[in-house]
């Protein structure tokens, strides 16, 4: 699951907005009017489309709230983080190490990543590559650094993988609003609204 974002400095764990995220864009736009009705425009900047997201999470228990209010309070609406979301003409590719300890494997489909793997956006169905992998092999399930692969391969230790998520964009934005509310029982639901933000 690599769409949403990683709550790193309560949980370090990957928080998933609800699907029904709604993106509106905003061009900017110059623009000078003469006479006649004449009018001239042209684009105001090189990254000239506002982009802002709402996005919800409801149904989530009080810790895992308390956990999202908190990430966006410690960013404060100044510091950017790191937003992964759907999108059909896009995909997002990340490396992981294999670490097997030194030993040596013969054909499996289970494999251990590397400690650091745990921070990696990597999506079920994500299409690996590297050294050791043949024909088409896709992730089937990975939990924390245990990644299991769609067909048995032997790939040695350190050896570097490459996982290639579909349809999906990882983006910086910042989050200037959010809101938190009482559903029932020990369930909460956040609203906020995530802002797109272009910098390295």
């Amino acid at each position: 699951m690599a769409l949403g974002f990683t709550v790193t400095n309560i949980t370090d764990r990957k928080i998933r907005a609800d699907k029904n995220l709604r993106k509106s864009s905003a061009p900017r736009v110059r623009s000078a009017k003469f006479g006649d009705g004449y009018e001239q425009r042209r684009v105001d900047g090189i990254n000239n489309i506002k982009e802002t997201y709402n996005v919800t999470f409801n149904n989530r228990t009080v810790s895992e709230a308390d956990d999202i209010i908190a990430f966006f309070d410690t960013k404060a609406g100044v510091t950017s983080f790191d937003f992964t979301l759907p999108d059909t003409n896009s995909t997002t590719s990340v490396t992981g190490k294999v670490d097997l300890g030194g030993q040596s494997t013969s054909s499996t489909t289970s494999y251990t990543l590397d400690a650091a793997t745990t921070n990696l956006d990597i999506s079920v169905g994500s299409t690996v590559t590297g050294n050791g992998i043949s024909g088409t092999v896709t992730a089937e399930s990975i939990s924390g650094t245990s990644l299991v692969l769609s067909s048995a391969q032997t790939i040695a230790d350190n050896t570097v993988l490459t996982f290639s998520n579909p349809n999906e964009k990882k983006i910086k934005v910042v989050c200037p609003t959010w809101n938190l509310g009482y559903k029932s029982g020990d369930y909460y639901s956040v609203n906020a609204t995530f802002e797109r933000v272009y910098e390295p």
